[in-house]
């Protein structure tokens, strides 16, 4: 019935409208207005409305509440700047701000906001302006400049949100800056959980497990600060009262992987660092955690192993590719490593590399035939004919019904004039091989062989090349 309602709303307005009656047109789009003031139709109508009446203030605020509902639409933008442009410069430049970033114009966003603080003097709206310009900063990897609008914004309103908007900011550079700027923080706000794990947060990763101690607020972090130090049995105590249901987070699997590590218990430090994978497989920590136990075992191979894997999460090629290298020194015979290795050199494009591990695998898989495929696709665009030969040879061996192998070891061999070879194999191909067009075309090719014409052609051939060699 609201829906009736409204679109009689709107059919009545529009023909005042077309009747040049906006002053009734207006008041039906405010009645429909009333009956859903979220539906956006309305909204723009009634606002495009006041704009014709030059109902100003009505106008702004109209498509002000249109640009709240659907912010990503640049209908509103565009008319509060031509309701701005006279007599709101502030709110020109920051509407226009927040269209160039509606429009991913990023950038030139951050120069519109300068202009709108220099357009104002009121304090809370140069707060606003800076804001977002600081996040605008941020979003476009100039952190230095963000960092700079957080501290003009902190000498007139140093609330809690910029001095961790700062943290951050100096958290990835440097972290005794971000530390700074938290003591500073939790002076003004002592009772603030969020600035004490951050203050927690930072003393893990820098080592200071006491200070991580004093500040942490959850459960997790208090066993992680008490485990460094390697208070044991006080972490272990916190672990057994953990509730059911924060023991199957992985954090619960990771701390207790850690406390027996530090047991030097390795059996039960793995299987928890299983657990914890199987939740968290893309987390570099699981293969952290397996090198450092390897290590401690003294077992070379995997420690490397999983140092490479470790690197590899962590998107750093060249440290894994040395960590892979020394697990394969470890024992080259082991096909799992010289498998990464495979894949690392494809993912950064050494071809050769990439082949030299491929020949290794196949010597000690000699039925790799996805490899060996690999290997006679990589010799034939390098040209290498007497290896393409050779890895078709062993790729025949593992399967004899693999009709295309033979058809390419028929062409193969007729190209390198091994003609006994090549009617050997177009055989062999016919008897497996489907019926297609390529297969008359085999049987054609065998039958030129089988006659001589291919031979004569080839005789004649070399007789011209002899003729033009000549001095």
């Amino acid at each position: 019935m609201t829906n009736r309602t409204i679109a009689q709303a709107l059919t009545k307005a529009q023909q005042f409208e077309d009747e040049d009656k906006f002053e009734q047109a207006y008041e039906c789009y405010k009645y429909a207005h009333e009956l859903d003031k979220t539906d956006t139709e309305v909204i723009q109508k009634l606002a495009a409305c006041a704009q014709m009446l030059q109902y100003h203030n009505d106008a702004v605020n109209y498509w002000n509440l249109y640009m709240q509902i659907k912010p990503e639409d640049p209908v509103s933008y565009s008319q509060l700047l031509d309701l701005y442009f006279h007599e709101n410069k502030y709110e020109y430049y920051m509407t226009r701000a927040k269209l160039k970033t509606i429009e991913g114009r990023l950038p030139q966003a951050t120069d519109d906001y300068k202009k709108a603080i220099n357009n104002t003097s009121e304090e809370k709206e140069i707060i606003n302006a800076r804001y977002l310009l600081a996040q605008t900063y941020k979003i476009i990897g100039k952190p230095l400049q963000a960092i700079d609008e957080y501290l003009k914004i902190l000498d007139h309103d140093p609330n809690e949100a910029v001095y961790l908007s700062l943290a951050n900011l100096y958290y990835e550079e440097d972290k005794s800056a971000a530390l700074n700027i938290l003591h500073q923080a939790i002076e003004r706000y002592p009772d603030s959980d969020n600035i004490k794990e951050f203050l927690c947060k930072i003393y893990l990763a820098t080592g200071d497990y006491e200070k991580a101690e004093k500040y942490a607020i959850n459960d997790f972090d208090k066993i992680k600060s008490l485990l460094m130090q390697e208070k044991n049995e006080q972490a272990f105590e916190m672990l057994n009262k953990l509730s059911e249901k924060q023991k199957k987070e992985p954090q619960y699997a990771a701390l207790m992987a850690e406390y027996y590590y530090n047991l030097n218990d390795n059996e039960k430090t793995l299987s928890y660092i299983d657990i914890y994978e199987k939740a968290n497989p893309d987390s570099p920590l699981s293969s952290q955690m397996r090198a450092l136990v390897y290590e401690q075992k003294g077992d070379e191979f995997n420690a490397h192993y999983n140092w490479g894997k470790y690197y590899i999460k962590k998107n750093n090629m060249e440290l894994a590719l040395d960590e892979y290298l020394n697990a394969f020194n470890e024992n080259q015979k082991d096909t799992g490593i010289i498998k990464e290795l495979i894949n690392l050199y494809s993912a950064i494009d050494d071809k050769f590399a990439c082949a030299e591990f491929c020949e290794k695998l196949v010597q000690i898989d000699t039925n790799d035939t996805a490899t060996l495929k690999r290997l006679i696709k990589f010799y034939e665009e390098q040209g290498y004919e007497d290896k393409v030969m050779d890895y078709l040879y062993q790729l025949a061996d593992t399967n004899e019904r693999d009709y295309e192998t033979l058809l390419k070891l028929a062409k193969h061999s007729q190209k390198n004039r091994k003609i006994d070879d090549a009617i050997d194999y177009y055989e062999k191909y016919l008897k497996v091989a489907p019926n297609s067009d390529e297969k008359e075309e085999a049987k054609k090719q065998l039958n030129m062989l089988t006659t001589g014409e291919v031979s004569d052609e080839e005789g004649l051939l070399d007789k011209i090349l002899a003729i033009f060699s000549k001095k």
